[in-house]
């Protein structure tokens, strides 16, 4: 008998192929079934013997339609590179301290305004976002403090939400900052690298002096008394410290109760970045910090800290299903501190990535014949893989530079989660709440 364990509508019928799959099974107890479409999963009692010819009389034929493109005309998230430069000299930084090659800038108050007076008011949508990023975005303070100020007043005499992003590394933050930070919805995405000695061995000042105890001391007061802020730590993982498990407890133990870690796949050195060989000892490492933290969860009643975890769990409770990766291009833009549009902020100052000015505004066109190159039906190996409507294909910006290193990793991260998925829903159904 099979069992569905998700809220999604009944199992549809299904063929099976070998060259572009429409499903996925994972074995276990329960062993769970991955339809594509929809991202739907089903779980078989325990002693259930799957067998591919069982499965084509037993599923129907089903439409076998890629999820929809989510297309905005006009972006309803934006960020501002209102600083391309930076305090710290991190090694493997991919923005070059924020100046992606180029010299350092300041966006002047008046491009931030501007920028922020299209996004608001030619936008359809109900809600919009605004981030800062860099570089470091608090070296722009002024511009910071009234494009928010600005940005809320627009927002509200539109009558749509607003939200605010910022990722920070943490060591310029001053009272007036964390009173900007507490007054809005802002999520705040703290770059830390685990421990003291981690942290300080990657992310130092341009003079070579540590920054964890500095970055501490800022972003504590931020973490006691948060206000209407969302504060999340943001580890890098490069080939020298994969010990996932051991960056979660040390920032848990500075006061994070969200940490999330990425890969290091590009940057100035290479010596840092993930090579073939280190993919699977990162899943093993990723696995090990999280059946720790789902764990801990299950008994302990408390939420998950590990928002890799908490993020792939929600996705798939809610069925999400896409062609994209994210919304670069498709629902975001990012403007450089010059005042061009990129497809993100990954790609601020490739020619090849640009989507207009500050004047024209980022091109319709353009980002449509962006978001089209990179579907993952258009993509090799991705149409043939099993994953392709959780993955959405990988980061464009890595991708288009160093290829699609680490697909075994993701696979093996998402039967993971996929297995893990039905013991969540039956002892903690409340973590997979949005």
């Amino acid at each position: 008998m099979l069992v569905q364990i998700t809220t999604t509508p009944p199992l549809a019928e299904l063929t099976l192929t070998a060259e572009q799959p429409w499903h996925h099974i994972v074995p276990g107890n329960p062993t769970v079934l991955l339809l594509l479409e929809g991202s739907r999963i089903y779980a078989f009692p325990e002693g259930t013997a799957l067998k591919a010819n069982e499965l084509s009389d037993l599923l129907a034929e089903t439409a076998r339609q890629p999820p929809p493109v989510r297309f905005e005309r006009q972006p309803s998230a934006l960020s501002l590179n209102i600083a391309q430069s930076c305090n710290l000299a991190c090694s493997y930084c991919y923005a070059d301290e924020g100046r992606f090659g180029g010299e350092p800038q300041m966006m002047s108050l008046e491009t931030a305004l501007a920028a922020i007076r299209r996004h608001i008011s030619e936008s359809s949508a109900k809600a919009v976002s605004v981030g800062f990023i860099g570089g470091e975005p608090v070296l722009n303070r002024d511009v910071l403090h009234r494009s928010v100020q600005f940005a809320s007043r627009e927002a509200e005499r539109k009558g749509i939400e607003i939200t605010f992003g910022i990722t920070t590394n943490g060591t310029l933050l001053e009272e007036s900052d964390l009173k900007l930070l507490r007054a809005h919805r802002f999520a705040v995405t703290v770059s830390m690298d685990g421990d003291r000695e981690t942290h300080d061995q990657l992310r130092t000042t341009r003079r070579g002096q540590p920054s964890f105890a500095k970055a501490i001391a800022r972003i504590s007061p931020l973490l006691t008394q948060p206000g209407l802020a969302n504060i999340a730590a943001r580890v890098t993982v490069t080939r020298r410290n994969l010990d996932v498990s051991s960056h979660i407890d040390a920032l848990v133990a500075i006061g994070f109760s969200e940490i999330g870690v990425s890969p290091l796949r590009t940057g100035p050195d290479h010596s840092l970045c993930l090579r073939d060989s280190d993919w699977s000892s990162l899943l093993s490492a990723m696995i090990l910090a999280a059946s720790h933290e789902w764990e801990r969860a299950r008994i302990s009643k408390l939420p998950l800290r590990f928002s890799n975890l908490a993020v792939a769990l929600k996705q798939l409770h809610r069925g999400s299903s896409q062609t994209l990766p994210c919304g670069s291009a498709a629902s975001y833009v990012s403007l450089s501190a010059e005042g061009r549009y990129y497809t993100c902020h990954r790609t601020v100052g490739d020619p090849s990535l640009e989507l207009g000015d500050l004047k024209s505004g980022p091109s319709v066109a353009s980002r449509r014949r962006f978001v089209e190159s990179r579907h993952v039906e258009n993509q090799e190996p991705c149409r043939s893989c099993w994953a392709r409507y959780l993955c959405g294909g990988g980061c464009h910006a890595e991708v288009l530079q160093v290829g699609r290193g680490g697909c075994d990793y993701i696979r093996g991260w998402l039967e993971y989660c996929i297995a893990l998925y039905p013991q969540v829903l039956t002892h903690r159904p409340d973590l997979l709440a949005t």
